[in-house]
């Protein structure tokens, strides 16, 4: 017998279908006659319970054979061991392929040098070389940008207080030197005894606003001395005091039209106004990513070739990209450039800013500049003008109409992380490279000019070392020669890598161990003889930073300064302090008779003499300065 629903075979006096579960009709001439309407709801009660059943069963795991509990009437599914499912052949190579890409995706983002090797498998010389020199570009303007960001965000010129130091100092060999040689000209110029006292001088200034007070300080001083001193304040509302102590006992405070002031402080103003509507760095990297692009693109007939650079004990490999560079590419490199400035709409809009800024101030200040959109059109349209010609000079090159010429062939040198290792450029007459090589923290520089120098004095400079370079800090040794005969030493003590991305850091950079040459008269090799060295050189040392800096030049034998000069600097935020005593100010009227009686009445002939003995000064000077300020003081009180 068949099942009617499945068509399966059914065993005999079996009351389901073995196959789907289904009850199992019994043939008329062997079906007892039993109440229709009970067997009925009976049929419809247990197809339910077998339905439910096998669904649940189903959904639990495949069957492969059940059995059936004949004195329950129910359906009790045993499952067998599962069915496994084989994985079809095309979906094995897809995630194959899936994978592989992933993990090629994941290298290539990771690795510079598998990127670099896929790019130099894939790209065509004229776009590996477009790539290495966008890429590398792009890379030192984004470390100069984020200089700039820290910068531009660190001051604000409405709150600032600025003060900058500048100092000159001689060594007590050179003073010493100095005292002798002077001596021998006192009794032409006996005046030059009055300066030889000064070992060290320094300038100082100062700018501190705050709000709507500006106030600025200034000293001149000599051996740590501060011996004359000036402090002024003015406000926008024409108020002015100068405190100067060493010549007047009182502060001097001044009435000055508030809009004349206005126009001297709108300078400041101005100044910061314009500031603040600089361009930000994802504005500035946008337009140099299209720059770049407009210059690079334009590559053309590059010859690749692998090469291995040497400096010393230093080798790397070295993809070497070699490319002409002629009038047709000069050409069309400024087709595309300026075709870029004159769509470029985010540096329009930058310009505008600005100019809105400037605009204002100058208005405030009552003068009147050209007006912004003129003035824009103005510069578009000189720009047209010298794309209009560069377009017409392209097409003659293209056609042939116009001699093409070679201006310089240069090479670039490519290491397998894709970083420019080197160049090198030859016009035929002068011939300039550069390479550095670097290999497990250690790094070679060879620099080399020829025909920078007249023919009867030298032709070739050449500078070449090695050096470190860590996570943070830089460190080298080079030596430069002239013709193969030594120039001298440089010596880097230690560079910090920060100075590069944020603009701070350390630095301490020696050239040493001059070579003036047999016959040397030089100024230079006096000074050997003053100092008692032969090893005397160039320092340059210090630190910069957001906040303060201290940067120091001198001229010594690294140990004894012969002569040096030291700048610091220091930012902070405004203040309401101030340096000036506004109290006990004495007024001056320039616009009476008697402003000229107060300010010789206030003059102090002293304080000013006391201060130059305090630094140092010889007594004939100090006394000299105390009476004729006396004289002046007395002379000017008579009339």
């Amino acid at each position: 017998m068949k099942c009617r629903k499945c068509g399966a075979e059914i065993s005999e006096g079996a009351k389901f279908c073995e196959n789907c579960g289904a009850p199992v009709e019994a043939e008329v001439n062997e079906t007892p006659v039993v109440n229709e309407e009970a067997a009925a709801a009976a049929v419809e009660e247990t197809a339910e319970t077998v339905t439910a059943a096998t669904e649940e069963a189903v959904n639990a795991a495949p069957v492969a054979d059940a059995s059936f509990a004949a004195d329950k009437e129910a359906f009790s599914p045993i499952p067998s061991e599962p069915v496994k499912k084989k994985m079809p052949v095309w979906a094995k190579i897809a995630a194959g392929v899936v994978g592989v890409v992933a993990v090629l995706a994941v290298l290539v983002c990771c690795s510079k040098v598998v990127g670099n090797t896929f790019r130099k498998m894939f790209l065509s010389p004229e776009k590996y070389l477009a790539y290495v020199l966008k890429d590398n570009f792009g890379e030192s303007i984004n470390d100069g940008l984020t200089a700039y960001e820290e910068y531009k965000n660190a001051y604000d010129f409405n709150n600032v207080d600025t003060n900058i130091k500048v100092e000159v100092a001689l060594g007590d060999e050179l003073s010493d030197y100095l005292k002798k040689e002077a001596e021998d000209y006192y009794y032409y110029s006996p005046e030059l005894e009055y300066l030889t006292w000064i070992k060290k001088a320094h300038l100082e200034y100062g700018l501190n606003s705050f709000k709507d007070e500006n106030e600025i300080r200034a000293k001149i001083g000599a051996n740590d001395v501060d011996v004359i001193s000036l402090a002024l304040s003015a406000s926008k509302d024409g108020d002015v005091y100068m405190n100067v102590p060493e010549l007047f006992t009182n502060t001097i405070h001044i009435k000055v039209d508030p809009e004349t002031l206005k126009e001297i402080l709108n300078l400041k103003d101005m100044l910061g106004k314009i500031y603040k509507e600089l361009p930000s760095k994802p504005e500035l990297q946008s337009i140099s990513k299209k720059y770049l692009k407009a210059v690079f693109d334009n590559v053309k007939g590059v010859e690749r070739a692998n090469d291995v650079i040497t400096v010393e004990d230093i080798s790397a490999k070295a993809t070497v990209l070699t490319m002409d560079l002629d009038d047709e590419l000069l050409t069309a490199i400024k087709v595309d450039v300026l075709t870029e400035f004159l769509n470029d709409k985010e540096f329009e809009k930058i310009w505008k800013r600005v100019y809105d800024a400037c605009e204002e101030i100058v208005a405030d200040s009552g003068n009147v500049i050209p007006d912004k959109a003129d003035s824009y059109e103005e510069i578009k349209k000189n720009a047209q003008e010298a794309l209009d010609e560069a377009k017409e000079k392209l097409a003659l090159y293209k056609d042939g109409q116009l001699e093409n010429s070679v201006k310089a062939t240069i090479k670039f040198y490519v290491d397998n992380k894709g970083s420019l290792s080197g160049c090198a450029i030859s016009d035929g007459d002068y011939d300039l490279s550069f390479i550095q090589p670097s290999k497990n923290g250690r790094f070679g520089v060879e620099a080399v000019m020829k025909g920078f120098g007249d023919t009867e004095d030298f032709d070739t400079i050449t500078i070449t070392g090695t050096g470190k370079e860590s996570a943070s800090v830089i460190t080298a040794n080079l030596t430069a020669n002239v013709d193969k005969e030594k120039l001298f030493d440089i010596v880097i003590n230690n560079i910090d890598k920060s100075l590069n991305k944020k603009g701070e850091g350390s630095f301490d950079i020696a050239i040493t161990n001059i070579n003036f040459g047999e016959d040397s008269e030089s100024d230079l090799e006096v000074l050997k003889d003053i100092i008692g060295d032969t090893n005397v050189g160039f320092y340059y040392k210090g630190y910069i930073s957001k906040k303060d800096s201290d940067v120091t030049f001198a001229l010594g034998n690294g140990n004894k300064d012969l002569f040096s000069f030291k700048v610091t600097s220091e930012v902070k935020g405004g203040s309401s302090t101030k340096s000036v005593n506004t109290e006990n100010a004495l007024d001056l009227d320039f616009e009476s008779d008697e402003p000229a009686k107060e300010l010789i009445n206030a003059l102090d002939e002293s304080t000013l003499a006391n201060k130059l003995r305090e630094a140092g000064a010889n007594e004939d000077l100090a006394s000299s300065i105390e009476e004729e300020l006396s004289y002046l003081k007395s002379l000017l009180a008579y009339y």
